[in-house]
């Protein structure tokens, strides 16, 4: 695709190209590569000198995670000190899913968040949107920055952005669905049982999480186990969880690791016990001697490792519920 014209949006051929793009690389990219991809893409449509892409709860303004095409992350990880009198946030969560800039907040560049944040990273033009997720209180935004432009984006860009978002609000969750299931795949198993525990077939690496928790090649469950399970009950051992589900005379066991926090770092993991415990960023870097940029960093890598979205799942797993 050849790049447009300011103020352009392209033709229709190129946008398909870029939408069928877009749905291909939430199926083969991580999370991260997906969206510096699509950011780069949209440079193909709209000029703009950087980006930034990701996600938080709208109660605290907390950014929790993000990806940046072309600039520092300290962009988002510095912001909390003005966020709570930003203005043009302020206009974006009120008007979910509606793209909105710099110039549609009256006097905004007079304010404390334009001049004390927004210039220190050469971001004189902002077109943003956020959008409300499934995850109760979660929202995710895409915002297009600029410095070098003679005049704000366009209500032409703005609308073409706008009608953009949930395609890829959509592919993000998606592709984060695609690699949640791939990372289950490891660890998680099923076998088919009969009434005693004897195993008929296994399907995923049941016998190695088996040994593991067991020790030896298991040909049948552990009757203190298949006992618990018969009585309607989930049995949780060491690393794994496990419950039963009847299918005709026999039974479907499923097994799965329950990793809790153990697959952390342990910096990672004092980061994610003092987050749970319901501390804020500012707190967390407080206790730790570090700063909050560098702790909502921490928390984003703690989600990705741990599959999760949220500080609710988060003090679940540090609680070993």
């Amino acid at each position: 695709m050849a790049p447009v014209a300011m103020g352009g949006t392209g033709n229709a051929l190129e946008v398909s190209e870029f939408l069928l793009e877009l749905y291909h690389d939430a199926s083969e990219c991580t999370p991260d590569e997906l969206r510096l991809r699509v950011l780069k893409n949209l440079q193909r449509f709209i000029p703009f000198d950087f980006g930034v892409w990701g996600g938080g709860w709208a109660d605290g303004r907390l950014v929790t995670d993000l990806t940046v095409l072309n600039q520092s992350e300290a962009i988002l990880g510095e912001w909390d000190s003005v966020a709570q009198e930003d203005a043009f946030c302020d206009l974006t969560l009120n008007r979910l899913g509606a793209t909105a800039r710099f110039d549609d907040v009256p006097d905004y560049r007079t304010s404390l968040a334009y001049n004390e944040h927004w210039r220190r990273f050469d971001a004189s033009h902002m077109m943003a949107t956020i959008v409300g997720e499934k995850t109760d209180g979660y929202v995710s935004f895409v915002g297009l920055c600029a410095d070098d432009r003679p005049m704000t984006f366009s209500d032409t860009e703005r609308m073409f952005k706008q009608m953009l978002m949930p395609h890829l609000s959509q592919a993000l969750r998606m592709n984060r669905e695609l690699w949640a299931g791939r990372a289950a795949m490891e660890h998680e198993a099923v076998a088919l049982v009969d009434r005693e525990g004897y195993v008929l077939s296994a399907h995923g690496p049941f016998h190695d999480l088996a040994e593991h928790e067991w020790g030896g090649r298991i040909v049948h469950l552990p009757a203190h186990v298949m006992g618990t399970l018969r009585r309607g009950k989930r049995w949780r051992g060491e690393m794994l969880d496990v419950r039963l589900s009847p299918f005709g005379s026999n039974y479907f066991v499923h097994l799965s690791i329950h990793l809790g926090l153990s697959g952390l770092s342990h910096r990672e993991r004092e980061v994610a016990e003092l987050f749970a415990s319901g501390m804020t960023t500012k707190q967390v870097a407080r206790v730790l001697g570090t700063s909050p940029s560098t702790v909502r960093n921490q928390i984003v890598r703690i989600y990705e490792k741990l599959g999760i979205s949220s500080k609710a799942q988060l003090a679940t797993l540090a609680g070993g519920k």
